[in-house]
């Protein structure tokens, strides 16, 4: 079932032109998991269309950060936002700057955390840190095998 989580503002400048962002957060239910979804778009001056999705989040805040995200990467400088509560806009406040939920540190973590849970930490070889200083680490380890 999908159901309406929440609502909220992103204001952000690009090019020296402020853009507010209204985006509606749903949520999708599925044998006992909840998934956030969001989608918003605008235009510049140089596109037509921007276009910006995001698919299943586990929360607010990895939605938020996976938004601020890919402003960033569009060029666009993230201001200010505020949130929808109760029938009213709550009051502007600064963009939350956490570490993404999608930087390569992160990434790491997690492939971490999952390699515990499923059977504990593996131990690195001598050649796993070998491949790791190269710059070209495929293509080393593909020589390597052979």
């Amino acid at each position: 079932m999908i159901t309406e989580h929440c609502r909220f503002q992103l204001e952000a400048t690009k090019l020296g032109r402020e853009v507010v962002f209204q985006v509606t957060v749903f949520q999708k239910e599925e044998r006992r998991r909840k998934k956030l979804f969001a989608a918003t778009q605008c235009s510049d001056p140089f596109h037509f269309l921007i276009q910006f999705i995001i698919r299943e989040a586990p929360d607010f805040e990895t939605l938020l950060q996976r938004f601020v995200g890919q402003l960033e990467h569009r060029g666009f400088e993230p201001e200010r936002m505020r949130m929808r509560g109760e029938g009213k806009w709550e009051s502007w406040r600064p963009v939350p700057r956490g570490a993404s939920a999608d930087t390569p540190e992160a990434a790491a973590a997690a492939a971490a955390r999952l390699a515990e849970v499923r059977g504990g930490p593996r131990e690195a070889d001598a050649a796993d840190e070998a491949v790791a200083d190269t710059p070209d680490s495929k293509s080393s380890k593909a020589r390597k095998r052979g």
